[in-house]
């Protein structure tokens, strides 16, 4: 099973992961390097040293001048990286040696050269190479690049860990004012992607599979005083105000993928399809009749015309085809939210819910019972209602 973890918990460790690989790299083959490095240096040394202490001690060995001998190889152990210098006759007796006082360097290595005249072999020239600077300096080299990669992986880490703290924090507070249920949020994008995909199936999608249809919601506004209206209103006025209506009820309908639908004299229809039922689906529709309450009373005290409106939620399974069988099922559910609408005052927002009781819903809102499975709704969670004012205000200002 896949588990899922949070994002600021991912992130970091992803850099961190990579970082860590980088290194453990970029160690194994700087470290073959620098020790290559280190013992070509090393053999340099000891071959530029023979090849001067041979030059040095040519002419005293042929003239058997020892003391010239010895004071040759004590200038090469001079070198604080050349140990010892001896110089061993053709019978591997030795003639002469220069080593300085104390004791052997641990890591000391030993290179000799024979010394030949007309390819006869007239003595061996050995030194003994103290090779622990010389390593130590390459050792140095990667001891640095080590701390440089160390500090450049914390600061990566940490940095990627605020970043993603604060993206996961604001994450979180998207996905909580969209509409679903309160499930505990562990991936913030698995919940995100979980809460918005019901509001991206709009009607101009490519319909997927006919036989299975949609789930359905037919919301119809009862205008109650429709009449009274047409009486106070002259024949202008009163086309102002249902043009007013129509703008409003089409900027609120984009806003939650809903689509208009035809209605009665003193009716308002609007359909929001999903493809499942769910509470979720309710709670988008539930948002986009109460948004569109809201503005519409803005409008009416703007006008200064008293709107008598109530509002009737129905669902069902809809199959799309045959078409027929569709506009059937769909004037049955106008008809079943237009007679609830009929039995409710003005004001209300009604819905009919037979998969749901009122336990069931009061995850997404709070309600009152009004008959058997029709509940009223009583209002929203506090961030839910937050959110709610914010997408009201903004559509006044556009509509209004």
């Amino acid at each position: 099973m896949h588990r899922r973890y949070s994002i600021e918990n991912k992130l970091p460790g992803a850099v961190l992961g990579l970082c860590l690989l980088l290194g453990i790299a970029s160690a194994i083959m700087l470290a073959n390097q620098t020790n290559q490095l280190a013992t070509e240096a090393v053999r340099n040394k000891s071959q530029t040293t023979l090849s001067r202490l041979d030059e040095l001690i040519r002419t005293p060995l042929f003239s058997n001048d020892s003391i010239s001998l010895q004071v040759a190889l004590t200038k090469i152990t001079e070198d604080s990286s050349i140990y010892s210098a001896s110089l061993f006759g053709v019978d591997d007796n030795l003639i002469s040696q220069s080593t300085p006082q104390g004791p052997e360097p641990d890591n000391t290595e030993r290179f000799s050269r024979d010394i030949e005249l007309q390819q006869t072999l007239i003595g061996t020239l050995v030194i003994a190479v103290d090779s622990q600077p010389i390593y130590a300096q390459y050792r140095n080299l990667l001891v640095n690049w080590l701390l440089l990669w160390s500090l450049f992986t914390a600061v990566s880490t940490y940095g990627c860990f605020r970043y993603a703290e604060q993206l996961a924090r604001r994450l979180r507070i998207l996905t909580n004012r969209l509409p679903g249920d309160g499930e505990p949020i562990i991936d913030e994008l698995a919940a995100l992607e979980a809460k918005i995909q019901p509001l991206l199936s709009t009607p101009s999608q490519a319909e997927g599979d006919h036989n299975s249809g949609y789930y359905y919601s037919v919301v119809t506004a009862t205008i109650k005083n429709r009449q009274r209206l047409g009486n106070q209103l002259n024949n202008d006025n009163l086309e102002l105000l249902f043009e007013k209506i129509d703008y409003c009820t089409a900027r609120a309908l984009e806003l939650y993928g809903g689509q208009r639908i035809e209605g009665g004299n003193s009716s308002i229809c609007f359909t929001i399809r999903s493809t499942q039922n769910s509470k979720q689906h309710l709670l988008v529709c539930l948002m986009a009749v109460y948004t569109l309450q809201q503005l519409l009373e803005r409008l009416s005290v703007k006008l200064g015309v008293d709107l008598e409106i109530n509002w009737a939620l129905c669902s069902g399974n809809i199959r799309t085809l045959p078409v027929f069988s569709y506009h059937e099922h769909m004037a049955a559910l106008k008809q079943q939210s237009s007679l609830l609408g009929d039995k409710m005052q003005e004001g209300l927002i009604g819905v009919y819910s037979a998969d749901y009781d009122i336990e069931q819903l009061s995850s997404i809102a709070r309600f009152i019972v009004f008959d058997d499975n029709c509940f009223i709704l009583q209002g929203f969670p506090e961030e839910r209602q937050s959110l709610l004012e914010k997408q009201i205000m903004h559509l006044a200002n556009m509509c209004l």
